[in-house]
């Protein structure tokens, strides 16, 4: 008779591993960037239509553009760069601030859900072992199971299989 392999019931994982939703501060921290930026390319739009007046009056008429009014057009650009600039700032730091904030919120579920797979794959270890146990004592017999079940024989390649896995877990754990 097969041994009883310690079975507790496994918290929720669907509801435990939750990712914290990103608060309302980056939203609008975005919009205002794309705001700056919004001015800063009208800025600019207005600043090369100016020039490329400037550039195709003709001599001998009377100027629609003075380089004066491009000029001020040009310099008018440095504050909406720098506006776009510290909102650009502004919201890298709200989501810097809120990426440090996932690390702790995320990191105890995944200890708690590392724990289960490796609890998993230990009741699973032992439930092979059994496998392989039987296997040797129906060879022991003269009793030949591939004919029966081919279970058993497969056990020990599934046992090697799941020192990968555990592998791979450790790798992940680092």
């Amino acid at each position: 008779m097969l041994a009883r392999v310690k079975s507790s019931p496994a918290p929720d994982f669907e509801s435990l591993l939750q990712i914290p939703e990103r608060p309302a501060a980056i939203g609008e921290a975005e919009a205002a960037l794309q705001k700056a930026m919004q001015a800063r390319q009208e800025g600019q739009r207005r600043h090369i239509e100016a020039g490329e007046r400037l550039a195709a009056q003709r001599l001998g008429e009377p100027p629609t553009i003075t380089a004066k009014e491009v000029d001020d057009l040009g310099f008018a650009l440095a504050p909406l760069f720098a506006a776009e600039n510290e909102a650009r700032v502004q919201r890298d730091q709200i989501v810097e601030a809120f990426d440090a904030s996932i690390a702790p919120a995320i990191l105890g579920p995944c200890k708690e859900y590392r724990a289960a797979i490796g609890e998993a794959l230990d009741n699973l270890e032992t439930l092979l072992g059994h496998g392989v146990a039987f296997k040797a004592r129906a060879t022991a017999a003269g009793l030949d199971l591939s004919k029966i079940s081919r279970l058993p024989g497969a056990c020990p390649a599934l046992i090697e299989r799941l020192k990968l896995v555990r592998a791979v877990l450790d790798h992940a754990d680092r």
